[in-house]
């Protein structure tokens, strides 16, 4: 029993050490009460990317920009990204508020969702997409990057804000 135990642990440990070095694939997306809950226990921006289905450049952004290694990299090492539709018909809840599309689901072709307008009303591009936006720990809008984003520009922009 003891040899299938250093075996195993073994196996496990040099698996471990070997997939560390590999580049990361994907983002690692969380839901918006989980990024809201780490961003404020470990004092780190959250990373939220509104798009919405049928949106050419939302969908380009999503396989190449955000597909980038380099861009996937910087965004698990540095923020709690959070991927939404911007007109989902979910009700969503941050800072200890709830949201709502306040389109009936029943006309079809959704409105924009109350918490995309809450955040982004301040931007100077309203109702844009796709739409990044960056908050702290305070549940403060620190940064508006509205539009398509090829990676070299999306990199510089987050490189500018970890400065």
């Amino acid at each position: 029993m003891k040899q299938l135990t250093v075996v195993l642990c073994f196996f496990f440990l040099s698996f471990s050490v070997f997939s560390q070095g590999q580049e990361q694939k994907e983002i690692h997306w969380l839901s918006i009460e989980n990024a809201e809950e780490l961003t404020e226990k470990y004092k780190s921006d959250m990373f939220v990317f509104f798009f919405i289905n049928g949106c050419p450049q939302c969908k380009k952004m999503k396989a190449e920009t955000l597909k980038n290694p380099e861009i996937v990299k910087l965004i698990n090492e540095n923020f709690f990204p959070v991927m939404l539709n911007a007109r989902t018909k979910d009700t969503l809840e941050f800072n200890g508020k709830r949201y709502f599309n306040q389109q009936p689901i029943a006309h079809g072709k959704s409105f924009r969702h109350d918490l995309y307008h809450e955040l982004v009303k301040d931007g100077k591009y309203q109702y844009v997409y796709p739409y990044i936006i960056i908050i702290n720990g305070k549940h403060q809008v620190t940064n508006y990057i509205p539009g398509f984003f090829p990676k070299e520009r999306l990199k510089r922009s987050l490189q500018k804000l970890l400065k």
